[in-house]
């Protein structure tokens, strides 16, 4: 039953493609054909660039910041609706001097309360991973209630947002480790 999953799987980042918006720079946006889900992807140096991409969308989204502190990954999660200024604020930020890369899961569709849902279950993947050293910014936030049928529909984006990270070049979190894919496994375990 693995095995089924592991190749679901690989047909969702079949239907991924890479485009680099900016010749010259890190900048790459990873899309796919299912959804209107994309994950733009830079080296922390090319930031600027970035927030210009993302000012010029409007998305809101997750990103997840990544680099190394003493031989070890550490991985910070934050959400936002106006990414373009939340990320300029963290560049300031000396906690965050081990940044060497910056993943931004957007979509013209996330809300505020979808911000927050996304960063809390990919903070829950990132904490889980014992490879992993996690970055704690700020606690979850309270107030942004979401129905069922849209969590649903978030824990689909995580899915897809984790092949397009990996497709990005972030490769310490793998589809398997959503929600949604645990629950797949589970259920084929259960019709086994």
């Amino acid at each position: 039953m693995p095995f089924l999953l592991a190749r679901l799987l690989h047909f969702f980042r079949l239907a991924i493609a890479i485009s680099f918006p900016v010749p010259g720079t890190s900048l790459r946006v990873a899309g796919d054909s299912l959804t209107d889900v994309q994950v733009i992807a830079a080296d922390w140096a090319d930031l600027p660039r970035l927030q210009a991409w993302l000012a010029e969308r409007r998305y809101g989204g997750v990103y997840v910041l990544v680099g190394r502190r003493d031989g070890r990954t550490r991985v910070r999660v934050g959400e936002g609706v106006k990414l373009w200024t939340r990320l300029g604020d963290h560049k300031a930020d000396p906690l965050l001097a081990f940044v060497e890369e910056v993943y931004v899961l957007v979509s013209p569709s996330f809300h505020k309360g979808a911000t927050v849902y996304l960063q809390e279950q990919l903070s829950e993947i990132v904490q889980a991973e014992p490879g992993l050293d996690y970055h704690k910014g700020c606690g979850p936030l309270a107030g942004f209630p979401l129905g069922d049928a849209d969590r649903k529909s978030l824990d689909l984006s995580v899915l897809f947002g984790l092949s397009l990270f990996h497709a990005a070049g972030l490769r310490v979190l793998q589809p398997s480790q959503s929600r949604l894919a645990r629950q797949v496994a589970a259920l084929l375990a259960e019709a086994a």
